[in-house]
């Protein structure tokens, strides 16, 4: 008789009502695929809400657990096994790998998503990391990287070996969900719109979005909005600086949201001033709108934003570039070369290939 496969996702990652996004539709995606070939699959996240959008889908969760003593506590007191074992959000190589993978003796798939800060880690964390590698690399059966950036940081990080058993898969979206940004329909009368959609974190650089605003002219400055949608630990001191610079007028914090596919192709360009990125799921948002994306160097954003053609590139920290692409995109200075771009990012991001991609996997 065929065995059925079981698999379990285990994701540092928490399910809330108000951000419901790329990510959750790609594990529903993924659970409903995997359903369909006859597999089971169980889903781990860490002190989450019941969502019913999660209704068909095999939830574990609690309050007093981490992710990883979830799982593990899951398997100890239910005596269940898995052949295949995915994670997201976690740390890659500690020693949270090996035990899973001498308790099930099952193929161990970990999605590193994480971005690396702009100076690098610190020599202590460095070692740290290589020291877990050194230890525990052998638990993990394939690592997934969501950009070539996190795919060469890990050889760079761990070693070269890990080539041979690293796969690139980058983030999809469901396509059909976004709506397409107008061309050529921009009352001249009206403000240029920005949108930035970010956790409200330091390391996203929306700080430097603020002072590059103090540098505009009043002219220039009048003729702009700016809207932010993201929660997160700095959104006092952004709003502390908005009020600082008397911004209030510009910038309009406008929390986090479930329903951004319809909006971004309302606003003229994203702008995301960011220290750090692994493959952002928002700029692949807004591109696949349209609508064209201001950003940072960093991380995989090179592989999704060509500059001068659906977007502008300049240095993280550089707040008098972000000033100046901002004033030359005002006073009709620059323009783009491509200004229909969302059909080639829906063709080679779509929801339904990342899917296919991580079922090669089983």
């Amino acid at each position: 008789m065929h065995k059925v496969k079981r698999i379990a996702v285990i994701c540092n990652y928490q399910l809330k009502a108000n951000r419901i996004g790329s990510m959750d539709r790609f594990f529903l995606a993924f659970d409903e695929a995997c359903k369909k070939r006859g597999y089971t699959v169980d889903w781990f996240f860490p002190k989450s809400e019941k969502l019913d959008i999660y209704n068909s889908v095999s939830v574990y969760s609690d309050d007093k657990s981490n992710i990883e003593s979830l799982f593990l506590n899951h398997i100890y007191s239910n005596k269940v096994e898995y052949d295949y074992v995915f994670t997201h959000f976690i740390e890659l190589f500690t020693s949270f790998y090996k035990t899973v993978k001498s308790e099930l003796n099952c193929k161990v798939f970990a999605v590193d998503h994480m971005s690396r800060p702009l100076d690098g880690f610190p020599l202590k964390k460095r070692i740290k990391r290589k020291l877990k590698y050194l230890i525990n690399n052998k638990s993990i059966d394939k690592i997934i990287a969501v950009s070539e950036y996190i795919k060469n940081q890990n050889l760079k990080d761990y070693s070269s070996n890990l080539k041979n058993r690293t796969d690139v898969i980058y983030n999809g979206i469901q396509t059909e969900l976004y709506q397409v940004r107008e061309q050529g329909n921009r009352d001249n009368q009206s403000r240029y719109r920005f949108i930035v959609v970010s956790h409200l974190v330091y390391e996203k650089g929306i700080q430097d979005l603020i002072l590059a605003l103090t540098k505009l002219n009043k002219t220039t400055l009048e003729n702009i909005t700016i809207d932010v949608f993201g929660e997160g630990i700095y959104k006092s001191t952004l709003t502390d600086l908005v009020h600082k610079y008397n911004l209030e007028k510009t910038i309009n914090f406008k929390g986090s949201v479930d329903n951004l596919y319809v909006l971004y192709k309302e606003y003229d360009y994203m702008i995301q001033p960011t220290y750090m990125e692994a493959f952002s799921l928002s700029i692949l948002e807004s591109l696949c709108c349209n609508v064209p994306v201001i950003t940072t160097t960093v991380g995989g954003n090179v592989e999704i934003v060509k500059d001068g053609t659906n977007g502008y590139l300049f240095k993280a920290k550089d707040v008098n570039a972000l000033q100046s692409i901002i004033t030359q995109i005002c006073n009709d200075k620059i323009s783009l070369l491509n200004n229909s771009f969302s059909s080639k990012i829906r063709e080679q991001y779509a929801l339904k290939t990342m899917v296919d991609n991580y079922l090669k996997l089983v």
